[in-house]
C-alpha cells in the first residue's frame, strides 16, 4: 500500500529514466555496434595504454646499456619444432650465433643487440603494426611476440644457472615493462588523458549521478511504501 503518493511517484519517475537510460546504454548506439559499456571498455584501454607508453620507451631506453654485454646459453625445447621457432627469432639478432640440435637450443649474441631487435619488434606491435612482425618472421605478430617472451623465460632461468642474475633481470623487467604491453595493447587505439578531458570528466561525473539516481529512486519508493527507518526509542526501565 502506498503511504506517501508524492514520494511514490518521485521515486517512480526516477526508477523508470533510470531503465530508459540504461536501456540507450546497453543499444549498440555507441559506434561500431558498441554499446556503452564496451565505448567507455574501449577509452579506458585507450587512456591506459597512452599513459603506459612512457614507461615502455624508458625501459626501452635503460635496455641500452647492456650493448656489448654478450650471453651464452643452451636452452632446453618442448620439441624440435619449438627449438626451430625460437632459432628462427634470434637469427634476427645482429651478429648472433644461433645453432639446433633436436630440441636443444644454443645461442650466443650481444644481450644489448637482442633488446634493440626487441625494442624493434615490441614498438611496432604498440604501434599496431603487426604487418612489421609478420614479413619478419613470416608468423602471426601475437604467437611471434609470445614466442619472443616464452624463450627469453627460458634465458633467464639459464642465466640464473650460470649466477647472472644482473643480466637474468634485465630481461626479466624488460619481458614485463615492454614485451607484455606490446602483446596486450595489441590493436587498441592509443589516447592520452590530456586530449580526452572533456569526455573523462563527463564519463566519471556520470558514473557518479547515475550511480545516486538510482540509489534516490530506490529511496523514494521506500518512502512512498512506508519503509522507513526511525531511531528506536530509549527503553524505560520500571
Amino acid at each position: 500500500m502506498i503511504r506517501d503518493s508524492r514520494a511514490f511517484l518521485i521515486g517512480l519517475v526516477m526508477l523508470i529514466s533510470f531503465g530508459v537510460i540504461y536501456a540507450y546504454m546497453m543499444s549498440p548506439s555507441f559506434g561500431n555496434g558498441r554499446n556503452g559499456l564496451d565505448f567507455a571498455d574501449d577509452m579506458f584501454n585507450a587512456i591506459s595504454k597512452g599513459s603506459a607508453a612512457a614507461v615502455v620507451q624508458g625501459e626501452i631506453k635503460k635496455s641500452e646499456k647492456w650493448n656489448g654485454s654478450e650471453i651464452d646459453v643452451t636452452l632446453t625445447c618442448k620439441d624440435e619444432g619449438q627449438a626451430e621457432r625460437w632459432a628462427n627469432l634470434y637469427k634476427k639478432v645482429d651478429g648472433a650465433t644461433i645453432a639446433t640440435d633436436k630440441e636443444k637450443l644454443f645461442i650466443k649474441a650481444d644481450l644489448g643487440k637482442i633488446f634493440s631487435t626487441l625494442a624493434e619488434d615490441c614498438t611496432a606491435m604498440y604501434d599496431n603494426k603487426g604487418e612489421v612482425l609478420q614479413q619478419k618472421y613470416s608468423i602471426d605478430p601475437r604467437e611471434a611476440t609470445n614466442s619472443w617472451y616464452n624463450s627469453l623465460k627460458s634465458v633467464t632461468k639459464s642465466l640464473d644457472n650460470k649466477a647472472l642474475f644482473a643480466e637474468s633481470l634485465a630481461i626479466q623487467n624488460f619481458s614485463k615493462k615492454v614485451i607484455e604491453p606490446a602483446y596486450n595493447y595489441y590493436g587498441v587505439e592509443t589516447k592520452y588523458v590530456k586530449d580526452n578531458m572533456g569526455i573523462m570528466t563527463f564519463m566519471l561525473v556520470f558514473y557518479m549521478v547515475y550511480t545516486l539516481w538510482y540509489g534516490f529512486a530506490i529511496y523514494y519508493l521506500s518512502i512512498g511504501f512506508g519503509i522507513t527507518m526511525n531511531k528506536a526509542g530509549k527503553k524505560v526501565e520500571a
